[in-house]
């Protein structure tokens, strides 16, 4: 047998694992997402949001 068949055909073997690594994420990025927009964090988020604006003088 050809081994570069011998490899694709080995690769092939893991796509499923491949497809199910790829649900298993974009499940957890919408997750985050839903997290970030609920509007019960909204106040948490728009002051995290400022941050980069503070320069920790406030007197």
């Amino acid at each position: 047998m050809n081994p570069l068949l011998r490899e694709a055909a080995a690769s092939v073997q893991f796509g499923w694992l491949m497809g199910v690594m790829t649900l298993v994420f974009i499940a957890c990025f919408l997750a985050w997402v839903w997290y970030a927009y609920t509007p019960k964090h909204r106040q948490m988020m728009e002051e995290a949001a400022r941050l980069p604006f503070m320069d920790g003088g406030e007197n």
